[in-house]
């Protein structure tokens, strides 16, 4: 007889994950695809600038041992790294990294090849698109001058040249990428990508920023003598039912996606395939994701003057109804009872949440 014995390690999950959200969102995950036919495999992962040491430099060229250093700098929970080389396939490569990695992790590639570059780009911001609408992964690309990209998860920088302050001097603006790969990866949820000076001691600025920015190109400016982002955000232009201004911004998105990972991880780590798909326990999967929000809303990743919440989505419950009922009944259920039907394995839920965004722009009118 199948009993509910499992139920409240559930709602322990979800207040965990709420109560750790804020640690868990100072900073994430970072990956760097290199071209580099340096002898050596590297070790993938590395924490702290101490475990890149001469061993793994060995394994790279001295560009690429700046690059990693450039990504290290800005203090990702981890870097993966990984090479490839002129005749390899990257979509090969993808699939190896792609289980190894996070779900919820940044990714780009360095490539000084002018002849790859271009596609190298282009191949990441395909598998990055895919894994998100295919594959319920939360990856974002941090890509160099795409063609197309319109995607939250794509960050398209677009910066033509960057000036280091160290003895690299001025160098094309995809130099920047593992830096500001690893300094997204390595910033706080509470602060927004422009909130900071970067290590640059000048970059080339396009001739009309508002304009580049309102083409959703991530790009870097000369502020008073330091260098920091114009504006951060995602490359997603086309905006409509579903889709709004909110989710141009970079940190919106990580919020999103921080959510999304942790319902996912909660679902299918505690709850998918264990418990009888009864009303009784989908009110109780109801109650712990609420309790969630409300987590999020106390440290401030979600409003706390708005009503969070979850529920049965009735509507597509109904609809799910129609092939065994028939419309014609189903229509004559109230909500109530439509609740209780229950359609074989599907869990229909819908959520209602608002995000908090980062204080960026300043109005203010003084009259006299």
């Amino acid at each position: 007889m199948p009993t509910n014995n499992g139920l409240p390690s559930l709602d322990i999950t979800f207040k965990g994950l709420g109560v750790s959200a804020i640690k868990r969102g100072e900073r994430g995950y970072a990956v760097l695809i290199l071209e580099d036919e340096t002898e050596g495999t590297p070790k993938t992962k590395y924490s702290t600038i101490s475990e890149f040491g001469s061993e793994e430099q060995a394994k790279f060229t001295p560009e690429n041992i700046e690059f990693i250093k450039d990504a290290l700098e800005g203090v990702p929970l981890a870097l993966y790294v990984f090479k490839f080389g002129v005749e390899d396939v990257l979509t090969d490569l993808f699939n190896k990294v792609k289980g190894i990695i996070p779900r919820n992790s940044w990714i780009a590639i360095y490539s000084n090849n002018p002849l790859t570059r271009t596609k190298n780009q282009s191949d990441l911001v395909t598998f990055v698109k895919g894994e998100r609408e295919n594959n319920k992964k939360r990856y974002k690309a941090f890509a160099y001058k795409v063609a197309t990209a319109d995607n939250m998860g794509v960050v398209n920088h677009t910066t033509e040249k960057v000036t280091f302050a160290d003895d690299r001097g001025e160098m094309d603006g995809i130099a920047a990428v593992p830096y500001l790969l690893g300094y997204y990866a390595g910033l706080s949820m509470m602060m927004s990508g422009i909130a900071k000076p970067l290590k640059f001691k000048s970059v080339v600025e396009p001739e009309d920023l508002n304009e580049s920015i309102s083409n959703g190109e991530h790009t870097l400016f000369n502020d008073e003598g330091v260098v920091k982002v114009s504006r951060a955000v995602n490359s997603l232009v086309t905006t409509g039912e579903g889709v709004t201004e909110e989710m141009t911004h970079i940190n919106t998105v990580e919020k999103m996606d921080l959510i999304y990972c942790d319902l996912f991880k909660a679902w299918n780590d505690s709850y998918k395939g264990k418990y009888p798909n009864i009303l009784d326990n989908q009110m109780l999967l109801i109650s712990s994701i609420n309790g969630y929000f409300k987590s999020l809303a106390k440290d401030k990743i979600l409003d706390s003057n708005f009503d969070n919440k979850s529920m049965i989505d009735i509507e597509e419950q109904r609809i799910a109804n129609y092939s065994k009922w028939g419309e014609e009944t189903v229509n004559t259920w109230d909500d109530s009872y439509v609740m209780k039907m229950t359609v074989g394995t599907k869990v229909f839920l819908k959520g209602n949440i608002k995000i908090t965004g980062i204080m960026e722009d300043f109005f203010f009118d003084i009259f006299i």
